[in-house]
């Protein structure tokens, strides 16, 4: 499974995590993988937005620019979190962090998501230099 997939599908758990009844990761991830299908570097990138979410939300907050994160639709907060994760967490590239969630907000996002997010992440990148 390519690193794009795994990005695709902790993207779909983090989703499900963020709706009205709060589930689990271990129950949000049989929706999205084939029984005894196994993705670990979703599940990584899943355990480290969720672990570390306050911090990755106070990395985010000063750039949403008239915006609340509760505001923003679930999908953008998704996708913000992730790509925040991994700018600052792993040692995945800016380039391909900023790259892979602009993508995933061109598929799943509106018309205006990408901007958006990649303006988000422009300045997280700048902050974090």
């Amino acid at each position: 499974m390519s690193r794009k997939e795994s990005r695709e599908h902790a993207v779909k758990v983090l989703f499900q995590m963020e709706t009205k009844e709060p589930i689990e990761a271990s129950d949000a991830k049989r929706f999205i993988l084939e029984a005894n299908e196994q993705d670990q570097f979703m599940d990584e990138l899943v355990e480290g937005v969720k672990n570390n979410q306050d911090a990755i939300d106070e990395a985010i907050r000063p750039h949403l620019k008239q915006w609340t994160l509760e505001r923003l639709t679930k999908i953008d907060r998704v996708l913000l979190r992730l790509a925040v994760y991994e700018l600052l967490y792993t040692d995945v590239p800016d380039k391909v962090a900023v790259n892979e969630a602009v993508n995933l907000s061109k598929e799943y996002g509106d018309d205006d998501s990408y901007k958006f997010i990649n303006g988000v992440l422009s300045e997280v990148i700048k902050q974090k230099q």
